[in-house]
């Protein structure tokens, strides 16, 4: 049995925070630990030739309907960001450059509620919005900002964006097992038949 399975997200995609209840259930129920993966999702996009689903309108509608029905399923609350396509480069490179697994997880379930699980969601893109988050959150405020900026932490999500399209990722939120890829929230069921 595999005991850890790759979470690759970016916080602009709108059905990444989907996957949160989903992978803490895969969690308990397999003893496998979720690891988390920032990478930037408009460079796998523009390096895999990838458009988001909303530039289709078709698509777009019909996503607008069906993300509803998949929070509802997965039991959380869900609110389209006004702000989308947000910016998230600053955010996903704090993320990246939090040492500690745990509480960089808990920064990275506080940005995806705090962008898409709450009636009046933060724009990631602006620093005060960010700032915001992180008050809200317990976080050291500047100690995040500093982290946003250290060109270490930009080179991180590079590599691990490049990483991530090497392997064969196209969009998010991607999971592996071993390897293998599985692409979607709804595809966590298969997730966990393959770390069984």
């Amino acid at each position: 049995m595999a005991r850890s399975f790759e979470f690759f997200f970016d916080y602009a995609s709108a059905t990444a925070p989907l996957a949160l209840p989903l992978i803490a259930g895969i969690e308990q129920r397999t003893g496998a630990e979720a690891i988390f993966r920032p990478m930037f999702l408009g460079g796998v996009m523009q390096a895999t030739g990838n458009r988001p689903p909303g530039t289709v309108p078709a698509k777009a509608a019909y996503m607008a309907r069906d993300i509803q029905r998949c929070a509802a399923h997965v039991g959380i609350p869900f609110y389209m960001n006004p702000a989308f396509p947000v910016n998230t480069l600053a955010a996903l490179r704090a993320t990246i450059g939090i040492a500690d697994k745990a509480e960089q997880r808990r920064f990275a379930t506080a940005c995806f509620n705090e962008s898409w699980s709450v009636p009046q969601p933060l724009n990631l893109g602006d620093p005060a919005h960010l700032a915001q988050m992180c008050e809200k959150h317990g976080f050291d405020t500047a100690q995040i900002a500093a982290t946003a900026t250290d060109p270490a932490n930009k080179d991180k999500l590079k590599a691990q964006t490049e990483e991530a399209v090497a392997r064969g990722v196209f969009g998010a939120p991607s999971f592996f097992v071993d390897g293998d890829l599985f692409f979607g929230h709804d595809r966590l069921d298969y997730v966990e038949r393959a770390l069984a």
